[in-house]
């Protein structure tokens, strides 16, 4: 209560300026029609800004969960995609109704928690561990686009290999010839990545797609990658040196996906089992 009246005292001049105003200011408006008129209907101006700040002040700290909200959306819409099914035990006689089409991929979603870009061994960390059903060597989307792989979990959060990273290596085709190559990152700029093993008699020129071949253990396919920056060709070399602009943009990044393939198990199973017939029969 002292501290009260000690700021009154302090500023009671200027306290005394603001109920006089004030006082003048009802008698003006409550004798003068024109006034009056004039002072309300600015004051709805007044009001209607005043609530349009508060209304974008609460979305704006809402934003957040209606990203992930929309975010989540995003994840569940795309594993119903149909290039994410598999179909099984389909021959030439089955109704086309009938596809046998069963789910092959899904995916998560999941929010960027932190992120490098200049070093040479950049990584991805995610709010997603094996709790939320994450493990290693999961493919990682934000926007149809490819961003790395699933590295390192814990349970609750994951770490991502990148493009950005000097061991990331992913099987890619040109959209329009269809071959195939080899995606790496040369170090230095976040938004520019080699194809290798393109070889030179197939066309390519700048501003091609290019998108995920769908071998590897990953990403389906067709997914984007990027767009073909510039080709610095050697005479004595038998491949193209193409460098692509990433579709991915790791410095605006914040939401990703988490790919599931539903049928890697008994892909890795099958493939262990012929890699063990092999050591049997050709023992070295």
């Amino acid at each position: 209560m002292r501290n009260i009246l000690g700021l009154i005292q302090r500023f009671y001049v200027f306290l005394l300026f603001l109920v006089l105003q004030g006082f003048a200011l009802f008698v003006l408006f409550e004798n003068n029609n024109f006034q009056k008129a004039e002072f309300l209907t600015h004051s709805k101006d007044w009001t209607g800004k005043i609530y349009s700040w508060r209304t974008n002040l609460k979305e704006y700290w809402i934003l957040d969960e209606i990203n992930d909200r929309l975010s989540l959306e995003n994840a569940i819409l795309r594993s119903r995609l149909p290039e994410n099914m598999l179909v099984i035990n389909q021959d030439q006689y089955r109704p086309t109704s009938d596809t046998g089409a069963v789910q092959r991929y899904i995916y998560r979603d999941a929010h960027v928690e932190n992120v490098t870009l200049n070093r040479e061994s950049n990584y991805l960390m995610i709010n997603r561990g094996s709790i939320g059903g994450l493990k290693r060597s999961m493919g990682v989307i934000s926007n149809g686009s490819i961003v790395g792989i699933v590295s390192s979990v814990s349970d609750n959060f994951g770490v991502v290999m990148p493009i950005l990273h000097s061991k990331f290596r992913a099987s890619v085709r040109m959209k329009g010839s269809r071959d195939y190559g080899l995606l790496a990152w040369p170090g230095g700029s976040p938004e520019i990545a080699d194809v290798r093993e393109i070889p030179k008699h197939v066309p390519v020129e700048v501003g091609d797609t290019v998108i995920t071949s769908g071998f590897s253990d990953y990403f389906p396919a067709d997914m984007m990658v990027g767009y073909v920056e510039s080709l610095d060709d050697q005479p004595e070399e038998n491949f193209h040196r193409i460098k692509i602009r990433l579709s991915t943009d790791y410095r605006k990044l914040e939401y990703v996906q988490v790919i599931e393939d539903l049928y890697k198990p008994e892909q890795d199973s099958l493939l262990q089992e012929v890699q063990a017939l092999d050591a049997i029969n050709n023992p070295h």
